[in-house]
């Protein structure tokens, strides 16, 4: 039997937020909000000022911004830059300026995480269908089918005359869904900021930014405990002017036959990534970067994780183990991260 669970966001806005949109209340500030779906995701916008007009202007630019960006991003609109160089069968398909930034972007976190994070698995992501009515569990032919249609080395993207192309070679299918929430992030924090926007809040599902501070201080929010009740939380992020990212294997999965298979997947081997972590929060000034390292400490696994992470010493992440429910914090991200929940047991970067 067949169960589908799809959640909304993997980071949840907890009551320190209310309190701060109170504290701005009744400071004669302003606070607007709106709740819209894009991205495959229910997104919410909180933006905090003293100019109400203003502030609607630029809740209306930031919704419109995000859709005409997913227009842009999303494997799953026909029209869009991905889709359109995904039914090109290789050739060269012009592009806007954000999408080849993006894919070369992605392209290089492919290298620098030595492949855990891959852009190219649009074929093995399509097939599993996780996160839509059609998910099920294909049959290892047609896994080995599906990965003989990846690889990075197969995107080709090149700049003629002022203009962007792409071409997806060898049958290859592009997916950024890895990545295309935090570069959208990215962009709306510059956008924000250019037009004078001085605090806000703004999750993507799962990628959460927050800009300047909440009422005078640090926004604080909560990272969702796995496997507890949605809004329960296991430890708190203090910051400003930054993204907050988490992958976890309980954002979109489904079971059968009593096996639960989520939407991370590794693509050697075509399938879900095994399940050495529950969580992996990744907390950045470049959310992009936040979220597609997030993707690939989660599937890099136990051992390859940590030792990227001992050879990259300015990553910010907590990851939480499945085994033993212990909670790796490094160095980088104490400076923001606090545990609050006794049911999980902090552990020093150095002894895992």
């Amino acid at each position: 039997m067949k169960k589908i669970i799809l959640s909304s966001a993997a980071v949840l806005v907890i009551i320190f937020v209310i309190a701060a949109v109170m504290r701005y209340n009744s400071r004669n500030m302003c606070v607007v909000n709106s709740e819209i779906f894009h991205l495959g995701t229910l997104i919410s916008i909180k933006l905090c000022g003293s100019d109400e007009k203003f502030l609607n202007d630029e809740l209306k630019k930031t919704e419109d911004e995000i859709g005409r960006l997913e227009n842009l991003f999303s494997a799953n609109i026909a029209s869009s830059d991905i889709s359109r160089v995904n039914a090109a069968n290789g050739a060269w398909t012009q592009i806007s300026e954000e999408t080849a930034s993006l894919v070369d972007y992605a392209l290089r976190l492919s290298q620098v995480t030595h492949g855990a994070f891959d852009p190219s698995v649009g074929r093995i992501v399509k097939l599993w269908g996780i996160g839509t009515e059609k998910a099920r569990v294909p049959a290892q032919s047609e896994i080995d089918n599906a990965l003989a249609s990846c690889g990075v080395k197969s995107l080709k993207l090149k700049r003629e005359n002022g203009k962007y192309w792409l071409a997806a070679q060898n049958g290859v299918w592009i997916d950024l869904g890895a990545i295309a929430k935090g570069r959208v992030a990215d962009i709306l924090k510059d956008m924000l900021r250019r037009d004078g926007v001085t605090s806000a809040l703004i999750n993507l599902g799962g990628n959460l930014y927050m800009k300047g501070t909440n009422g005078g201080r640090p926004w604080r929010v909560g990272i969702q405990s796995p496997g507890k009740e949605r809004g329960e939380y296991f430890g708190v992020v203090e910051a400003s002017d930054m993204s907050v990212v988490t992958s976890g294997n309980y954002e979109r999965f489904f079971e059968y036959n009593g096996v639960r298979y989520h939407h991370i997947f590794n693509s050697e081997t075509g399938r879900p990534a095994e399940e050495d972590f529950l969580s992996v929060s990744v907390i950045d000034k470049d959310s992009a970067k936040a979220d597609a390292l997030c993707t690939a400490l989660f599937v890099m696994g136990e051992r390859a994780a940590e030792r990227f992470l001992k050879e990259n010493k300015d990553t910010a992440a907590v990851i939480v183990y499945a085994k033993n429910r212990q909670v790796l914090v490094t160095d980088k991200a104490k400076k923001y991260f606090t545990l609050t929940d006794s049911d999980y047991a902090a552990v020093e970067e150095n002894v895992k």
